[in-house]
């Protein structure tokens, strides 16, 4: 399947910032997590409504199951401080369509047991609003905040562990 010319740019563009945005080097998956926290407040303060708490639920779940191999008590903290959710107005036709795209961002902190920073890494996750199916289907915008999340925790495993 071919991917249409604006969707190989804005694939490329979200790769260049994701490459320049990085803080600190991957942890390395020897790394030990103990809590994982996800902050919505500054969605809240967006004014993204239930929306929010959906993300924080649904964001954690997510970190849960992706980190569960390196979960232990007493391990570092991992905190996702969720800045910002991008659903624009959708009301394409195709799966491929790639004229608009929805992005989930935040900063990612790990601490040690003392509290010290261990690493921070920017996260901004990206796809297509026409991925989640036709924009007329019922459900259609719960299915792309899923997305986003699924693909979110993925990226942010991918930089804590490599």
């Amino acid at each position: 399947m071919m991917l249409p010319t604006r969707r190989l740019f804005a694939l490329g563009v979200a790769a260049a910032l994701l490459a320049g945005c990085q803080t600190t080097p991957p942890l390395g998956p020897g790394t030990a997590i103990g809590i994982i926290r996800v902050d919505v407040s500054r969605l809240v303060e967006l004014g993204v409504g239930p929306r929010a708490e959906l993300v924080r639920t649904r964001l954690e779940q997510e970190l849960a199951r992706d980190f569960a191999g390196v979960r232990q008590p007493g391990g570092a903290t991992l905190t996702v401080a969720v800045r910002g959710l991008t659903l624009p107005t959708y009301v394409g036709g195709d799966i491929d369509d790639g004229a608009t795209s929805d992005y989930l961002e935040s900063l990612v902190t790990v601490t040690g047991r003392k509290g010290e920073v261990l690493a921070t890494y920017p996260i901004l996750s990206m796809n297509g609003a026409g991925d989640s199916g036709f924009w007329f289907s019922p459900g259609i915008d719960e299915r792309r905040v899923e997305r986003l999340i699924v693909n979110h925790a993925a990226w942010i495993r991918k930089m804590v562990l490599g």
